[in-house]
């Protein structure tokens, strides 16, 4: 994730779902995230406006548009320019909502120092938790940078949870056919993760996630956002 997109549509989309699949699965008993915040050129002009209309998103019920609380709440996110104010804006929002959050590694996270990063997320890795992992971009490409999330890092966090958690990747859909592009990205996640991974899309968003126990898949439960689809691999 990038700091110039606090309080974004995509965090209104994001925590909407994570607010939804914590309620929908009350076994879990935390929501563990890992931003992978970076620091790159801020974006100018329509799209970081766009991105930032709150007011439009809800014209054209965008996904998480419905959660008032949390459109109040993205709003004040857009007025933070701290890292610590917006993870502690994140906590106290989900407190609301009776749901214990755990951010693993506040620091900037970057290409070069990923190893490190990823050291330090396993030394406090918790159970029977919702794990979203936030990459700007989402998974790796041909060359990655600090903006994506490597397969060998998914694996590495997936062996590391127990039974009864879930992965959740964020995925930017770039301007390509969406069903092959999202199928495309769901055989990677269970070729390395061996599980029935799911999709939840908003536009230019997906969620992609995995149970780590084939008995329970997350594409048992439906979204209550406007607009998002869900779609099995």
């Amino acid at each position: 994730m990038n700091r110039i997109f606090f309080g974004d549509t995509r965090d209104l989309f994001k925590f909407d779902l994570v607010r939804h699949v914590m309620k929908a699965f009350p076994d879990l008993a935390s929501f563990t995230f890992v931003p992978m915040l970076t620091e790159e050129e801020k974006a100018v002009g329509p799209k970081k406006t766009a991105a930032k209309d709150l007011g439009m998103a809800l014209k054209k019920g965008k996904a998480g548009t419905e959660n008032h609380d949390l459109m109040v709440d993205m709003g004040h996110l857009q007025e933070i320019d701290d890292d610590l104010g917006y993870f502690t804006a994140i906590k106290s929002y989900f407190r609301k909502e009776n749901i214990i959050v755990d951010v693993l590694h506040k620091d900037t996270f970057s290409h070069e120092h990923r190893e490190n990063y990823f050291k330090e997320v396993f030394e406090n890795f918790p159970e029977k938790s919702l794990i979203f992992l936030d990459p700007d971009t989402g998974l790796e490409v041909k060359n990655p940078t600090q903006r994506h999330l490597l397969f060998n890092e998914v694996t590495k966090i997936y062996n590391h949870m127990d039974n009864t958690s879930l992965l959740m990747i964020y995925q930017h859909i770039p301007r390509v056919v969406r069903p092959g592009y999202i199928k495309k990205r769901c055989k990677e996640i269970a070729a390395i993760t061996h599980s029935r991974p799911e999709t939840i899309t908003d536009n230019e968003i997906s969620s992609l996630s995995s149970p780590k126990t084939r008995s329970s898949r997350p594409g048992s439960v439906q979204y209550s956002g406007i607009t998002p689809t869900n779609t099995a691999c």
